[in-house]
């Protein structure tokens, strides 16, 4: 498999098909056609835009795989960089296909945080200085992250969650500079076990800690039920509305997607106990916006033309009354309801200015919802920890 099919398919695993693009050649004049990136991921005003290089012909000579990685990785790869943000700030929009067949305009105007990337597939031989070498800051592009094809699946498999893979590149930008200012060598885990532990600069030989991380998919991983999210969406008249319910998911940390997860399990066992249970909601101030979770009332249809119509009023009505409850903008609510031995997922999105609503007021001077309360919730766990995943 080659470099560019490995990390396409990586980013549409963990980036989701929507908000992932391999194939970006567009014609910025006629008969002119040139290619943004060797991939991107947009999400939101975030884009990650990618330079991929592998070494073709390997020789047995560290010095010509030293001279490889400088003319490759170190000169082309980054002015290719170059040239992707120049061609965002110079077009207006450039309309490219994601993976999920979807004509999408990106706009360099509505893109204000571009992570640059080059992902490099080395010969054997190629010596120490060029591992080491973790990132290159351009006089007109700024920082340029240089990671090894085996470090980007080792990043993409520890955070799963897009927007931790954000934060993780933000850290990286962070600590590289004042490490090589220090003299201080380190490797990718150790970056990686000073992120996950939050500390304010990795230390060297730290691998031992990242072997006690926890990778409890099973308390916070979503991604099976979003990838579906298409067939569920309430009003899902156009093809790409439930992109925004996706990205609401894909702006949060895995503490938020357990928290949410928490909250469906619970709610999913009411509604195939046939239990009435009152619905859940929280908001994520980061991103001014409140996650609603609830089960269909067990006397309520669920089928026919008066099930569909009940469970979309009910989805848009918890998830109008959670928004206005916590006074976010934006609101992702899921209402989940039991067919015979199946369970359906209606989803729904709101997202306007938050004002004063007596109706919404009327509703919630009844005990809707439980008390809200605020804390603090850890995203990653290791063995040894006092606060196990999933209690």
């Amino acid at each position: 498999m080659t470099l560019e099919k490995f990390t396409s398919q990586l980013n549409a695993t963990t980036f989701w098909k929507e908000f992932t693009f391999s194939e970006t050649r567009f014609f910025p004049r006629p008969k002119q056609q040139v290619e943004l990136a060797d991939g991107m991921v947009k999400i939101g005003s975030l884009a990650m835009v990618f330079q991929l290089k592998e070494r073709a012909e390997e020789t047995s000579d560290p010095e010509a795989e030293r001279q490889w990685f400088r003319r490759k990785v170190l000169r082309k790869a980054t002015d290719q960089i170059k040239d992707t943000v120049r061609y965002l700030a110079e077009h207006e929009e450039i309309r490219l296909t994601n993976e999920q067949g979807h004509e999408i305009a990106v706009k360099g105007v509505d893109l204000l945080d571009i992570k640059k990337i080059v992902v490099f597939l080395p010969g054997r031989l190629l010596p120490a200085d060029c591992w080491e070498t973790k990132f290159h800051v351009s006089a007109t592009v700024g920082f340029i992250h240089i990671v090894a094809a085996h470090d980007y699946l080792g990043i993409l498999d520890k955070l799963r969650v897009p927007d931790d893979v954000r934060l993780y590149f933000e850290y990286r930008e962070s600590v590289l500079p004042q490490l090589r200012e220090a003299g201080v060598v380190v490797e990718e885990p150790d970056i990686m076990v000073a992120f996950l532990s939050e500390m304010d600069l990795p230390e060297p030989g730290s691998i031992e800690k990242l072997r006690a991380f926890v990778q409890d998919l099973g308390g916070f991983d979503l991604s099976y039920i979003l990838r579906d999210l298409q067939l569920h969406i309430v009003n899902p008249e156009r093809s790409t509305d439930y992109y925004r319910i996706m990205e609401e998911f894909a702006r949060v940390p895995r503490s938020i997607w357990r928290e949410f997860k928490r909250r469906l399990v619970v709610s999913l066992e009411a509604s195939k106990a046939g239990t009435p249970r009152r619905p859940f909601r929280f908001a994520f101030p980061q991103t001014d916006c409140t996650f609603m979770v609830a089960s269909m009332d067990p006397d309520w249809p669920v089928t026919g033309e008066d099930g569909i119509r009940m469970r979309t009023n009910a989805v848009e009505l918890f998830t109008r009354a959670a928004k206005y409850d916590l006074k976010t903008r934006i609101g992702v609510g899921l209402l989940i309801s039991k067919d015979g031995d199946h369970s359906l997922l209606d989803w729904c999105l709101i997202d306007e200015p938050w004002s004063a609503n007596a109706k919404l007021e009327d509703l919630l001077s009844t005990p809707l919802f439980g008390p809200a309360r605020e804390r603090v919730v850890d995203s990653y766990h290791f063995r040894g920890d006092n606060a196990e995943p999933g209690t």
